[in-house]
């Protein structure tokens, strides 16, 4: 998971880059963020990237870089409650988002000693106007820009997609991490901001992964061995898209694209292979369709088309979750 701290303080702007915003009625509310750190041994030769437990993985670490994306909204509820407005940090393009300087993450530890952080040191502020009663703040952070789509003030319906130069669309996948739309604390959604009429208005927050962890095995029976031999699979109709602040209430895929798992004798009979991708509900299941390559086969039947039986692992509405794939190969 990302942690997003909102640690907003209260400056009187002199000027404004907003035309929109009269100077001497608007406060800029500086941003701090910050994603966990742990077991940073592990990320030895691995230049860039950061370790930290997976989501829903059942105990293993895993190597995610650091944010280079920030995707901010706030949308700010006048004081009669009639008219509301999104506002962004200055500084954030639209299409491309708000770019994260490499050289100003340090290493931090938590408030409560649990945990160490990598912390955001730069200033990343918002612009807050005086005609203010409520705000409510949506955040995303990635690795590649994405593509965010929204109508009028619905953030919360935003969707995503990957662009096409993104080569390795499962490593993007996997160091994507939003606020969810659901996910409530005592004073309701957990992205409202405390204190937003006062003069020192705060929020912290936590961002989780969009994507979940596909975990696939595969075993070709000992009875077919001599018939299979297992060179490739390749996952079909992955969606590179989604939504962006709901990432369980997807049920059709968006802009897709296939990933293949290249085989050897080592793993040609049996195995296993990790992944991440965008999880897409069909019938309240999640189904991976795929192709299976018999190495063995002629070439007009060595392709054999199937799908993985998935059981995610938790039932949260929430949280994606870490999803096991199984395929058994009893016949060619």
């Amino acid at each position: 998971m990302a942690f997003l701290v909102l640690g907003i303080g209260t400056l009187t702007a002199c000027s404004s880059t907003d035309p929109s915003v009269e100077d001497d009625h608007v406060v800029r509310m500086p941003i701090v963020l910050a994603i966990p750190a742990n077991n940073a041994e592990l990320t030895t030769g691995s230049a860039g990237a950061k370790a930290t437990r997976a989501e829903g993985d059942p105990g293993t670490y895993e190597k995610f870089e650091l944010p280079k994306y920030l995707y901010i909204y706030l949308i700010n509820t006048s004081i009669n409650g009639t008219d509301k407005v999104v506002l962004t940090p200055e500084g954030m393009n639209l299409q491309s988002g708000y770019t994260l300087k490499a050289d100003k993450w340090t290493k931090t530890i938590t408030t409560d000693n649990k945990d160490s952080i990598y912390t955001y040191t730069d200033q990343i502020r918002i612009i807050i106007p005086e005609n203010r009663s409520e705000g409510v703040v949506y955040a995303a952070m990635s690795t590649v820009p994405i593509a965010v789509t929204y109508t009028g003030t619905g953030v919360e319906d935003a969707t995503f997609t990957l662009g096409d130069d993104v080569k390795d669309k499962s490593e993007a996948l996997k160091n994507l991490y939003s606020s969810p739309y659901n996910l409530n604390n005592s004073n309701g959604y957990y992205g409202i901001v405390n204190d937003y009429k006062s003069n020192s208005p705060y929020i912290n927050m936590v961002l989780y992964h969009v994507a979940s962890k596909l975990d696939v095995q595969w075993n070709v029976d000992a009875k077919v061995q001599d018939k299979v031999k297992l060179s490739k699979i390749t996952l079909t109709g992955l969606s590179r898209g989604g939504k962006l602040f709901k990432p369980l209430e997807n049920t059709e895929s968006s802009s897709t694209y296939d990933e293949t798992f290249t085989l050897d004798a080592g793993n040609q009979w049996y195995g296993r292979k990790a992944t991440y991708v965008i999880p897409v509900q069909t019938d309240g299941k999640y189904q991976f369709p795929m192709t299976l390559t018999n190495s063995l086969s002629s070439e007009e039947n060595k392709d054999r088309s199937t799908t993985a039986k998935a059981e995610p692992s938790t039932s949260s509405a929430i949280f994606v979750p870490w999803i096991y794939g199984t395929v058994k190969v009893t016949k060619w």
